[in-house]
């Protein structure tokens, strides 16, 4: 009797660590941010590994377009970046909260692409989160709070065909972000 209670015992504890939804899950957002640099919309792709229903790792990368400001060279923010995640439930409606850490890039290039001269530097970032899952939707606040760095400024936009020389000057391009996307893998799995 007491080696079929230590088998059902062994097999319920190993059940009950069972994961309920699937590990992997690769995602596609838009946002909304907003600073006063006046961005125009971002888009987001994040692939995501869960370690436990609650907890999963992500990876991110991001690109943010801005409304051209006067004397400003840059038209986008790129990113890449790792963040985690933790579900305070498990019902078809799953919220969340995590943080991650990212590399920004100020450029009309794409990530890690310093075209100007070498002032022009990356800059790092943290960006806490929270949000909500509902079957393959999610929408998600998030704020990344980016190191100041240095941006080209041409003082006047009229001199700019005379050869006119601007200066650097240092930015803080930090954003709230509202985001809307939707994901694939990563639900709940199926009863057989």
């Amino acid at each position: 009797m007491t080696k079929l209670s230590l088998v059902v015992m062994l097999f319920v504890s190993a059940s009950a660590g069972a994961q309920q939804y699937r590990k992997f899950l690769f995602a596609i957002d838009i946002g909304a941010p907003r600073s006063s640099l006046n961005p125009i919309g971002s888009f987001t792709m994040e692939a995501g590994y869960r370690v436990r229903d609650r907890i999963l790792i992500g990876f991110r990368v991001e690109q943010i377009g801005f409304v051209s400001m006067a004397g400003s060279t840059n038209s986008s923010l790129g990113s890449i970046g790792i963040n985690g995640h933790y579900y305070f439930a498990l019902p078809s409606v799953r919220p969340f909260c995590g943080v991650g850490i990212g590399l920004y890039n100020p450029s009309n290039n794409f990530m890690m692409s310093n075209t100007e001269t070498q002032n022009q530097r990356n800059g790092f970032g943290v960006y806490p989160r929270i949000g909500l899952e509902f079957r393959h939707i999610r929408l998600m606040l998030e704020y990344n709070f980016i190191q100041k760095m240095n941006d080209y400024i041409i003082t006047d936009m009229i001199s700019i065909p005379r050869g006119t020389q601007g200066h650097y000057q240092m930015i803080d391009k930090s954003y709230l972000s509202f985001k809307i996307g939707f994901f694939i893998g990563g639900g709940k799995k199926k009863l057989k």
